[in-house]
């Protein structure tokens, strides 16, 4: 059984502006930061998966035809009962919506339960946050405002690997891989 979920992955360059435009909140917070290879955005979540299942979910993933579309990352915000940081969006692609729902009904087509939730765009960039210095009033200045904009023109399916956490002032080692991926439509 392999933990899996569907995700979009920025390339290496715009995780990189991401986590320098972050910077100056996130050096002020408590948590344990994610390696740059692991920021994504999940799509749909699909938990335990077997062999089977796995093969039969790449070949519906195959199948989708979806449009490519863009994300504008907006802000950055904490999610006090997660204890996330994470960049968000402000507004939702209705191109982005229907593939999220592809995804799901592709899973649930193979027999699997994936999450249901309403798709909420998100990269995590800390976990078991903490903010001991911080207000957490988004008017404040410690909370930069972003200016990111993640073109997406292709899905992946990913799995979670081990998850050793390393000290608060450094990255995780990466937790996640890439196991396939299939574009979208120009």
């Amino acid at each position: 059984m392999r933990r899996l979920f569907f995700a979009l992955w920025p390339d290496g360059p715009w995780s990189s502006r991401l986590i320098e435009a972050a910077a100056p909140l996130l050096c002020k917070v408590g948590g344990r930061a994610l390696a740059s290879v692991d920021l994504h955005v999940t799509l749909c979540f699909l938990g335990a998966v077997g062999e089977a299942q796995y093969a039969a979910l790449c070949e519906r993933a195959g199948q989708i035809e979806a449009a490519s579309f863009a994300l504008a990352f907006e802000r950055l915000e904490w999610w006090r009962e997660a204890r996330i940081v994470a960049a968000t969006v402000a507004r939702l692609p209705p191109a982005g919506v229907a593939l999220a729902a592809a995804l799901a009904k592709a899973a649930q087509q193979v027999g699997l339960a994936p999450d249901l939730k309403s798709w909420r765009p998100h990269v995590t960039l800390l976990r078991g946050a903490t903010l001991p210095r911080l207000p957490v009033q988004r008017s404040d200045d410690a909370w930069p405002a972003l200016h990111l904009t993640l073109p997406v023109t292709r899905f992946y399916l990913a799995q979670s690997q081990g998850l050793g956490a390393q000290a608060c002032a450094r990255a995780e080692a990466p937790r996640y891989a890439t196991l396939a991926s299939w574009p979208l439509q120009p």
